[in-house]
Formats: structure tokens, C-alpha cells, sequence
């Protein structure tokens, strides 16, 4: 299947950014600007980039500086295939601006929005290619030498579908590593909960120690989502989605999709442990179980059928003229943050229950927020340890 050409135009309106012509504003968000943009050099060089700048604003703010530079000195050192690659860092008036890889097509949430309206998951061979990708990137973030010679323990700490972006050529990328930590004494326990909450693991809500296996967690909420064409732990507000990832039993694929492999159910559910002993001891080991379930039931996992199947639900005409959802096409990982909504399911329209916006660092309210948010949900578990797990114990 073959896409038209698309011919995006520089925008007249928007100004230069250093060596790099505007585009089009992909996204506005509280912390700064994405733009799609475009380098020339000589000999008619020319390639898409995007372009991610801090609002000078923030230029001041220790705190949103450093997350902003994290990105861009964790991911530029991270030269692997299902990795958004970073081009430069570079000032510009009184900003910084991070130039990185364009993909041309969605991210998983994009794929997930377009299928919800048929009310059909992801097919299972996709699905599998895609969460052995960030596996694979997630090993190579954790596991490849730095400049000391040492395993760089990259934690992500961020994986979701709208970080997990997927090209019409069927390859996958991991993006945005804003929030990501490198693993050591001052990096693996936070004070602050950061991540979309209905793709935290355990150990962030609970801001002890994490290591790999934190990640884990997510990429299962994210192979059951995408298996099952449903949301996991998505509630109406932040405190009950935190509540559900560290409380609430987890339904098996089964429940909801007659028909399940049993065996990709069990590799599902052992990402999704809650005692992180039990899960996948590395991102390796959770990728070659599912490679075993793919080779044992002759799925496709390979990047045709990825790509035509992302063509087929994003086509590049619809998404380039704003027929499909604002995080296809974008080239750069977006956030989602669920509003208050009645509806619990991703049926129709239940994207319109949430609110797109640059995957940016968050803003002095919102850490604030996140503040009491962890309050909140500690008194909640102690009063139900409390009220009923104590008594049985004594």
C-alpha cells in the first residue's frame, strides 16, 4: 500500500530558529514550543527535524533547566535504532533549544485513539514488535557503557504510548527522556511523583528506589493496552489512578478478550507483578519471552506488516491535513493527561476525554500538586492497612 506524498510548507508567520526554518508549531505546553522544522546546508542538504524550546521565562529556574538539559544529555549519548536520536542542544536568544529526529507517522496512542473507534485492539504481531522494541531500547539505555566504562542504568521512567512513536516504515522509537534518571544513590528514590499517572509502576507512587524493572511495568500496561484495545488503570482522577496501580487487582487479558494466548497472558501478567522479584528480571528477559510467544505462534513481527498497518490507520493524507488525532505525525512524544469523565473506556470518541499537550517538564504548580497528590495517596493506603489489613494480623 503506497501513501500520497505530503508536502509540508514553511510557515511564513513563524520565525527562523538558528539554522533551522519553521515549519509548523506542533505543540504548546506551559514549559515551551515544538516545532517541526527543517536544516539546510550546502549542496542542497535538507532534512525535518524537531525542535523542542524552553520558554525563556523558565531560563531562570534551576529546577526546569536541569530537567530540560536532562533529556538532552541522557538521550544524545543513547545512539541505538529505537531511540529518538539528538542532534543538538544550542542556545537561542534567552533559550534553550534541543534539535532531534523527525518520525514521519503516529505513536501508539494515536494507533490505539484510531482503533478504539472500531472497537478493535492493536493485532497481536504489531502489538508484540512494538513492545519488544522499547525493550530493546530500554536494555540499551540501562546496559551500554558510558565514557567510565560502566552500564549507563538509564531509568526511564516515562513509558507510555504517547513516548512510544511509530514510523510508515514500521520502525519504532522511544522518546522523550525528560524525566529519565541514570541509577545511583541520589537519582533512584524521588521526592515527587513524575510520569502519566495511569503508566506509573508501584515503586513511583510509592517514590521508593526503582531500577529497570520500574520500566517493566509500564511496557506491560502498555502490551496489555494494546492486546486488549482497553485502558488498565485509568480512573477519573489522579488519586484513584495511583490507588489503582498500587491496590486493584489486575484483570487478565482473558477477561476482556476472549480467546487470549494463555502464554502471552502470563508474560503479560508477570510484567504487571506488583513485587517487582516476580516480573522480568531485565528488559533482555522480558523481550525474548515475547519473541518465544511470537516464533511459537507464527506472528508477524516483522516491519512490513507494522507499517502497513499504521498506514492503514493513520493514512499520511489524513494526519498531515489534521483529519486524525494532534499527536499523529508530531515526530516527538506527546502527553496525555486524563480529564474528569464519566466514561472509563476507549470507545467513539473517549479520547476526547483527554488532553494532548508537549511532553515538556511540568510546571511549579504541578510539582505542588504532585506534592500532596503522594499526601494523599499515602494516607489512603495507611487507613486501609489500618482499617483492614492490621487486624487480620494481629
Amino acid at each position: 500500500m503506497t501513501a500520497p506524498k505530503v508536502r509540508a510548507r514553511t510557515d511564513p508567520a513563524l520565525p527562523a530558529i538558528g539554522n533551522y526554518e519553521i515549519v509548523r508549531r506542533l505543540a504548546t505546553g506551559g514549559m515551551g514550543e515544538v516545532y517541526l522544522a527543517r536544516q539546510r546546508g550546502p549542496v542542497a542538504f535538507s532534512r525535518e527535524v524537531v525542535l523542542k524550546r524552553l520558554h525563556p521565562g523558565h531560563m531562570h529556574d534551576p529546577q526546569f533547566v536541569h530537567m530540560f538539559l536532562n533529556e538532552a544529555q541522557l538521550a544524545a549519548n543513547l545512539n541505538h535504532p529505537n531511540i529518538i536520536h539528538i542532534y543538538e542542544l544550542f542556545e537561542e536568544g534567552d533559550g534553550y533549544v534541543i534539535a532531534m529526529e523527525y518520525v514521519r507517522g503516529g505513536t501508539v496512542l494515536s494507533l490505539l485513539r484510531s482503533r478504539a473507534r472500531t472497537g478493535e485492539p492493536l493485532p497481536i504481531g504489531p502489538a508484540l514488535r512494538i513492545a519488544i522494541a522499547v525493550c530493546e531500547a530500554l536494555d540499551y539505555a540501562y546496559t551500554t557503557p558510558g565514557e567510565d566504562g560502566l552500564a549507563r542504568r538509564v531509568i526511564h521512567r516515562d513509558v507510555s504510548p504517547s513516548n512510544v512513536l511509530v514510523g510508515y516504515d514500521g520502525h519504532i522509537k522511544l522518546a522523550d527522556f525528560g524525566i529519565a534518571k541514570a541509577m545511583d544513590a541520589n537519582a533512584t528514590k524521588g521526592t515527587s511523583i513524575k510520569g502519566k499517572y495511569g503508566y506509573l509502576s508501584p515503586e513511583q507512587v510509592r517514590c521508593t528506589p526503582l531500577d529497570q524493572r520500574s520500566d517493566l511495568f509500564s511496557v506491560g500496561i502498555l502490551l496489555w493496552e494494546m492486546t486488549t484495545g482497553q485502558p488498565l488503570f485509568h480512573r477519573d482522577n489522579d488519586v484513584a489512578m495511583m490507588y489503582a496501580v498500587v491496590e486493584e487487582a489486575v484483570p487478565a487479558p482473558s477477561e476482556r478478550i476472549p480467546g487470549y494466548p494463555s502464554d502471552l497472558e502470563a508474560v503479560v501478567m508477570k510484567a504487571l507483578a506488583r513485587d517487582r522479584d516476580q516480573r522480568p528480571a531485565s528488559a533482555r528477559e522480558l523481550a525474548a519471552e515475547l519473541r518465544r510467544v511470537a516464533r511459537d505462534h507464527g506472528y508477524d513481527t516483522d516491519a512490513p506488516g507494522l507499517a502497513e498497518l499504521i498506514r492503514e490507520t493513520l493514512p499520511e493524507d489524513q494526519v498531515a491535513f489534521g483529519r486524525i488525532g494532534s499527536d499523529a505525525f508530531s515526530g516527538v512524544g506527546l502527553e496525555h493527561r486524563r480529564q474528569r469523565t464519566t466514561s472509563g473506556d476507549w470507545g467513539g470518541d473517549s479520547f476526547a476525554a483527554f488532553e494532548v499537550a508537549a511532553s515538556l517538564p511540568p510546571t511549579r504548580a504541578r510539582s505542588r500538586r504532585d506534592l500532596w497528590i503522594t499526601c494523599a495517596v499515602m494516607l489512603v493506603l495507611s487507613v486501609v492497612f489500618w482499617v483492614w489489613i492490621a487486624p487480620l494480623l494481629l
